[in-house]
């Protein structure tokens, strides 16, 4: 009788304590493979490693990053629309956050919408019956999307618009995959507990 009941008791310690370390290490690695992001128009967002398309004579400035760029829109007087885009791939799935500062010198924004590119779609953020306006926006990336900025103009015609980008942050690279050693003890531990109880199950008290 006092054999069974060692085992008895041990059996329901593993059971109690062998979960809770497992979970501990999925916690571990969960919280470990967290997307980092990448603060400003730096390392994998550094100006160089973006792509332009520019549309009659926009532009775009790079001189304050990383802190913030500048869309710059077309004033050609030729009557065609225009765009200035600036577009990069996702390296990893995440969220994309920036601020804005529209300016034209149209009457309105109708005019030169402003707005992020997704995959080739455009999102207008602007007003269309406002002239000087800004905001914020956040939209979600999947790894190997295509997003970006563009400045437009609907006939490059009586006054250039212009958006400062600012407080740019998007996924950085991808996730770590290696677990951190914290979890790594975790599952060892785990294991060790159970292999340990076992053995103290089958020998006999």
């Amino acid at each position: 009788m006092p054999a069974t009941f060692s085992a008895t008791k041990s059996s329901n310690l593993a059971s109690f304590l062998a979960p809770i370390a497992i979970g501990s290490a999925l916690m571990g690695l969960t919280a470990n493979s967290a997307q980092a992001a990448n603060p400003g128009f730096a390392g994998t967002y550094a100006p160089p490693n973006w792509t332009q398309l520019i549309v009659q004579d926009g532009s775009v400035d790079t001189t304050n990053a990383p802190t913030s760029i500048t869309v710059i829109g077309s004033d050609d007087s030729s009557g065609l629309p225009g765009q200035t885009d600036f577009t990069i791939a996702a390296p990893s799935a995440g969220t994309v956050s920036f601020d804005w500062q529209f300016t034209t010198a149209d009457i309105a924004a109708r005019y030169d919408p402003f707005g992020y590119l997704l995959n080739g779609s455009f999102f207008q953020l602007t007003n269309d019956f406002i002239a000087d306006q800004s905001g914020s926006a956040t939209f979600v990336v999947l790894p190997g999307d295509t997003f970006g900025f563009s400045q437009r103009s609907a006939d490059s015609f009586s006054g250039r618009a212009q958006t400062v980008i600012s407080n740019f942050v998007a996924p950085a690279g991808a996730p770590t995959s290696a677990p951190a050693p914290l979890p790594l003890f975790g599952a060892a531990a785990a294991f060790g507990w159970s292999r340990q109880l076992r053995r103290r199950i089958k020998t006999p008290a």
